[in-house]
């Protein structure tokens, strides 16, 4: 699964999501607004269905982040706050014209301003957003800053792996996966693949179920003659571009060959309905690369240099007619040769120093998945400390005993090529591209 590295990219960038549920509130950044800004985030959790937990931390996330931004912008300025539904989470997008910000407390490795004689007016913000599940800061087209808050939905029933051992079959159909089927299928691949080998979402029948239910996830099952499900593939969007897959997967995987590969082309003959150019999988150690797909590279768990613990593969769908990407000087021999092997045309668009204007604080995202002792940092922006931010982080990781440390560089987006000097002067090595995976192609980091 790559789930670890495209959670942080909007799954509706897909361009075939049939789930749009937006609703939205324009007022003016002044404080009298305050409560219905609140109010307008916890009646929308209401409206769809979330509970009394993740309405709290919806209504405090509205109003603490809407008197932040009063302080930030004054009075004359104009806020847009969106609630997006999607089953089983809700992000609440705050969108309003960018100012100067300063943005520290956003990072985990921020303190809080409890010292005497501290400025405690980002205190809020600062409780806000280890109280959410993710934070996201972008630039619209329109010119808009959105600072969006993530609360997922609370799903407490675990899946329970299906005792019994399923004859190998010799026929079967394929069919859409919905919201039933995706649950014994949960339970299914849980029977059989360790945790590691299927993506965490299967661990909650709910959430998988919503996430089929939203769009967000596509699936189809293989299913025997007597109604059983004797396989499965699933599959989304991660970039307007890119799909990834999970899977596919048997039960037991001693199924004949033919079934995981019916699989495999049943999702590629959909995806060669839509716009997507290209496939991403990722695969653990001891699973051979799926047919088809070329090597990207791997991450490990120990040092670098090591065996990859994990490899990464990319399947072409169709011909890729090139692109411009940005690039630091010092990952232009990188780029060069990663590009030449797997036959990408880019353009390379060298850029030294990113100027002025840059933000006061560099601030980075980490998602963490502790069954793998692995965290994943991206850049939300870029700061004259950011070899001081990525120590900060690298040592807190540490005391938490994650091993394998990544971070994700999107090349369709000039200012993130500023990290490259802090993350080679931290200890980070390029370890692979991972083709139209972001804004543009996306470069993977590991901490060596």
């Amino acid at each position: 699964m790559i789930s670890n590295f495209m959670n942080g990219v909007d799954c509706r960038t897909g361009p075939f999501n049939e789930h749009p549920a937006d609703i939205s509130l324009r007022v003016f950044s002044e404080a009298s607004f305050l409560p219905l800004a609140a109010s307008f985030a916890k009646c929308a959790g209401a409206a769809y269905g979330f509970g009394g937990q993740e309405l709290s931390s919806l209504e405090l996330s509205a109003e603490e982040v809407f008197a932040w931004l009063c302080r930030l912008l004054g009075p004359a300025e104009q806020v847009e706050i969106c609630a997006r539904n999607d089953i089983y989470r809700l992000t609440l997008r705050f969108l309003f014209q960018p100012s100067s910000l300063n943005l520290h407390v956003l990072n985990i490795t921020a303190k809080a301003p409890f010292e005497p004689g501290e400025d405690l007016e980002d205190l809020g913000l600062f409780v806000i957003v280890r109280l959410v599940d993710a934070v996201k800061l972008t630039s619209e087209k329109d010119g808009r800053t959105c600072l969006a808050m993530v609360v997922e939905r609370r799903y407490t029933e675990k899946t329970v792996a299906i005792s019994g051992q399923p004859m190998p079959v010799k026929t079967w159909h394929i069919q859409p996966a919905d919201r039933e089927s995706i649950q014994f299928f949960a339970a299914r691949v849980k029977a059989h693949y360790p945790a590691g080998e299927y993506p965490g979402f299967l661990d909650f029948p709910g959430r998988a179920a919503d996430m089929i239910a939203a769009g967000d996830l596509k699936g189809a099952m293989a299913v025997a003659e007597s109604g059983a499900v004797c396989g499965g593939i699933l599959w989304r969007w991660v970039s307007h571009k890119m799909i990834e897959t999970l899977g596919p997967f048997s039960f037991p995987p001693t199924q004949p060959p033919a079934l995981p590969e019916a699989l495999m082309e049943h999702m590629l003959e959909w995806a060669a309905k839509t716009p997507a150019t290209g496939i991403l999988c990722r695969r653990r150690a001891g699973q051979p690369m799926l047919r088809g797909f070329d090597l990207l590279g791997g991450v490990c768990g120990g040092p670098t240099g090591q065996p990859a613990d994990e490899s990464y593969g990319f399947r072409q769908l169709r011909e890729d007619e090139g692109s411009a990407v940005c690039c630091h000087p010092l990952l232009e021999s990188f780029l060069r040769g990663e590009y030449d092997r797997l036959a990408l045309p880019r353009e390379l668009r060298v850029i030294p120093f990113q100027g002025t204007g840059q933000p006061e604080s560099t601030v980075l995202t980490a998602e963490t998945d502790r069954g793998r002792r692995e965290v994943l940092l991206k850049g939300l922006c870029f700061g004259p400390d950011a070899a001081e931010q990525l120590r900060e982080h690298l040592g807190l990781f540490a005391k938490q005993d994650l091993s394998t440390i990544l971070f994700e560089l999107d090349l369709g987006g000039s200012w993130q090529s500023a990290f490259v000097p802090a993350l080679l002067e931290t200890g980070f090595v390029p370890r692979m591209i991972l083709p139209g995976s972001g804004q543009g192609d996306t470069v993977v980091f590991q901490k060596a």
